[in-house]
């Protein structure tokens, strides 16, 4: 299991949006496509993160309307992986509590993203 790859583990039918549209259109698109993140996604580049715990936070911090962007409250630093990486890479991020991690290609091109639950499945089917 040690050797195996990010890339056969990762999603590749991404839910993106870009950084200037509002939260209610991340929050809208999330749901009607059943994630719990998004990918903010500007001139083809990985801009930032979104996930269900920044709507959250959002919220207690801020009481926003409709209108507030995106960029306003995603997540900027994010952490990624290659697709080339192994699944036992995978260990020290999500034990810092990363629960999604976009996969980027060596020039940065985003191209997947592998989260707890690709993993879990992919942990099951192996046992």
């Amino acid at each position: 299991m040690d050797t195996t790859t990010v890339e056969a583990v990762m999603s590749t039918d991404l839910v993106t949006i870009g950084p200037g549209a509002t939260a209610a259109d991340a929050a809208a698109r999330m749901l009607e496509t059943g994630v719990s993140s998004i990918l903010v996604v500007d001139d083809g580049r990985l801009a930032g993160l979104i996930t269900a715990t920044d709507f959250v936070t959002l919220v207690r911090e801020n009481d926003p309307e409709d209108e507030t962007p995106v960029d306003a409250f995603m997540t900027r630093d994010v952490v990624t992986i290659g697709p080339d990486d192994t699944v036992e890479e995978l260990a020290e991020p999500t034990a810092h509590g990363y629960t999604h991690l976009p996969v980027t290609a060596e020039n940065d091109e985003l191209i997947g993203m592998v989260s707890t639950t690709d993993l879990t499945a992919f942990l099951s089917a192996v046992r």
